[in-house]
């Protein structure tokens, strides 16, 4: 552990943005960070959800100025993108920092998360590429649960980089959504159970087309594992189309009109 903390205190103290008291205070962080594993009798690789939860806990309890909590909060969110980026935690925890934070504050002022937070969440958790797509998909699209488990394979069009919603209605897909169903369809769903019975764009563990509950359970979950219950929502991914929802209208409506000449 001590090892890892000095390689990442390495890396700080070369970083020439950072100012000496600023360094000074990374390897005071650290070191209280250090103490507590040896405390709880834990290492690196117990690091998870509940662990993370419990010492953001530890920090509440012993920092009784918020500035206090909030300083090492911060240093603690850096060392855990650290070891993410290095392949030292199976999952960017950082996220479950900045989302606490994100919570307690929405919680106060009672407002929702914004699209920039659901956007950071969908990016940098970890989740296989069937889910972050179901979830770019209602946060992009604007698709409901019912279109997507509707979907099949065929309504993807790669030449034109759209997705068919009914004989008229199509949507031009993102860039990003576009390479991820690309990459989701050639490498992926060929490797999966009940991939030669069913043409459904997405299927579930056991090879059947996925439901709506599936997709709920999706949010539900991701959202406990946040510890973002009630934030973390099908209204909130939404909001991240609102931007878009009338240039996506426009798109449906020129297809809408096009199609029946064609």
């Amino acid at each position: 552990m001590k090892e890892i903390i000095e390689q990442f205190i390495n890396q700080i103290e070369e970083d020439q943005n950072f100012s000496q008291n600023t360094k000074s205070s990374y390897k005071s962080d650290l070191n209280e960070l250090a103490d507590y594993m040896v405390t709880t009798n834990t290492q690196i690789s117990d690091i998870n959800q509940d662990w993370v939860r419990n010492y953001l806990k530890h920090l509440e309890s012993v920092n009784k100025e918020r500035n206090s909590y909030n300083r090492r909060a911060s240093t603690f969110r850096i060392f855990l993108r650290f070891l993410y980026k290095n392949n030292m935690a199976p999952t960017n925890y950082s996220l479950i920092v900045s989302n606490l934070t994100t919570f307690s504050k929405t919680q106060e002022e009672g407002e929702d998360l914004k699209s920039s937070d659901v956007k950071k969440i969908i990016e940098e958790t970890k989740l296989r590429l069937d889910q972050k797509l179901i979830l770019l998909m209602i946060g992009r699209l604007g698709l409901t649960a019912t279109q997507i488990v509707s979907l099949n394979t065929f309504q993807i069009d790669f030449e034109n980089k759209s997705i068919a919603l009914s004989d008229t209605e199509k949507i031009e897909l993102p860039y990003e959504i576009f390479i991820n169903i690309r990459e989701y369809l050639l490498d992926v769903r060929p490797g999966l159970p009940g991939t030669n019975e069913h043409l459904n764009l997405f299927l579930n563990d056991k090879g059947n087309p996925i439901t709506e509950i599936d997709i709920y359970k999706l949010i539900k979950k991701l959202s406990q594992d946040l510890n973002l219950e009630g934030k973390f929502t099908t209204r909130n991914l939404k909001k991240m189309s609102e931007d878009k929802i009338d240039i996506l209208s426009m798109q449906r409506e020129v297809f809408s009109v096009v199609a029946p000449n064609q």
